[in-house]
C-alpha cells in the first residue's frame, strides 16, 4: 500500500507533466512552454488547470497602408487531461506592392474542441483599397480609403488614407493591441502618413515574460503593435512616413517618386509590417508571425 501512495503521489501515473514548445522553463512559480512555431503540447497525469495565451500573426504592409496588430487573448484557463493538443502559431502577412495579406490565426485546440482561438492583423491597403479586416485592421489605401475592421479581443481598427489632388498621396497606419484606431493620414502639405496603433507590453501580460528570461523575447518589450502607412509628395515637399508602435514596421517616405526613407518590417511577434509606397521597387513590408504560451503552477 506504502508504494502505491508513492507512486501516486510522488510521480508516475499520478503526477501532471507536459512536453513541447520552442522554449520551456520554469519562472518562478509557473512552468511555460512558449510556442513560436507550431507544434503539439504532449499532456499526461491528472487532469490540471493550465493558461494558455495567443496572439495571431501581424498583417503585412500594403502598397500604402500599414499592417494590423494580431489579435491578443490573454491567458485562458484550460483544464487539461492526457492527450496532445495542438498548438498552431499564425503565420506572418507578408508585404506587398498592393494589398498586403493578413496575418494567420494562432490557436490552441485538442481534437475538436479549439480553446483558443486568436486572429491575424489586416493587412494594409494599395491605393484605392481600403486595409484589410482582421484581429486588428490594416491601414487603408492613400485614394481617402479607409482602415480595416477589428475582431476579437484586444483588437483596434486601421485608420483612414487620405489624398489631396495629384499631389500627396498617404496611407493610414495599422491598428495595434492597445493603442486607439491606427491612426489616420493627413493630406494637409507636405503631408503625414498614419501610424501604426500601440500594442501589448509582455510584462502586462505577465512579469515573467522578459528577454532576461526567456531567448524568445531577445530585443522584444511589446506584442502586437499596428504599422506605419506611406506617405508621397508629388511637388516636391517632404512626407512623414507613419511611424508603427513598438515593434511594429514604419511607413515609407517618398519625394517625387523617389523613395528617401524605406518601409521597414515587423520586429515583435504578431505586429504589423510598413506601407511601401509607389517609388519604383518600394513595397510594403512583412508583419511577425504570432506566438502561443502555455503556462502553468510548477
Amino acid at each position: 500500500m506504502t508504494g502505491i501512495l508513492n507512486l501516486l503521489l510522488g510521480g508516475g501515473i499520478g503526477k501532471f507533466s507536459a512536453s513541447g514548445g520552442n522554449e520551456v522553463k520554469t519562472v518562478g512559480a509557473y512552468r511555460y512552454h512558449i510556442f513560436t512555431a507550431s507544434g503539439t503540447l504532449s499532456v499526461s497525469g491528472p487532469a490540471t488547470n493550465i493558461e494558455v495565451m495567443a496572439c495571431g500573426g501581424g498583417g503585412g504592409g500594403g502598397g500604402w497602408g500599414g499592417g494590423g496588430g494580431g489579435e491578443v487573448d490573454t491567458f485562458t484557463t484550460v483544464s487539461a487531461s492526457g492527450g496532445s493538443y495542438t498548438v498552431t502559431v499564425g503565420a506572418k502577412g507578408t508585404g506587398s506592392g498592393s494589398s498586403g495579406s493578413a496575418g494567420g490565426t494562432s490557436s490552441f485546440a485538442l481534437g475538436g474542441t479549439t480553446y483558443v482561438s486568436s486572429l491575424g492583423g489586416g493587412g494594409g491597403g494599395v491605393y484605392a483599397a481600403v486595409g484589410g479586416n482582421g484581429g486588428s485592421g490594416g491601414g487603408g489605401g492613400a485614394n481617402n480609403k479607409a482602415g480595416g475592421t477589428a475582431s476579437g479581443s484586444n483588437t483596434f481598427a486601421g485608420g483612414s488614407g487620405a489624398e489631396s489632388g495629384s499631389v500627396i498621396y498617404m496611407g493610414g497606419g495599422g491598428g495595434g493591441a492597445t493603442g486607439n484606431t491606427g491612426a489616420n493620414a493627413n493630406a494637409s502639405s507636405p503631408g503625414t502618413a498614419g501610424n501604426g496603433g500601440a500594442g501589448y507590453t509582455l510584462t502586462s501580460l505577465d512579469s515573467n515574460l522578459t528577454s532576461g528570461n526567456f531567448t524568445s523575447f531577445s530585443g522584444m518589450t511589446v506584442i502586437s503593435s499596428g504599422a506605419g502607412g506611406a506617405g508621397w509628395n508629388n511637388s516636391g515637399g517632404t512626407p512623414s512616413g507613419g511611424s508603427g508602435g513598438t515593434g511594429g514596421g514604419t511607413g515609407a517616405r517618398q519625394t517625387n517618386a523617389t523613395e528617401t526613407v524605406a518601409a521597414t518590417a515587423a520586429t515583435s511577434y504578431g505586429s504589423g509590417g510598413g506601407g511601401g509606397g509607389p517609388a519604383s521597387g518600394a513595397t510594403g513590408k512583412d508583419g511577425y508571425a504570432g506566438i502561443v504560451i502555455v503556462r502553468y503552477l510548477a
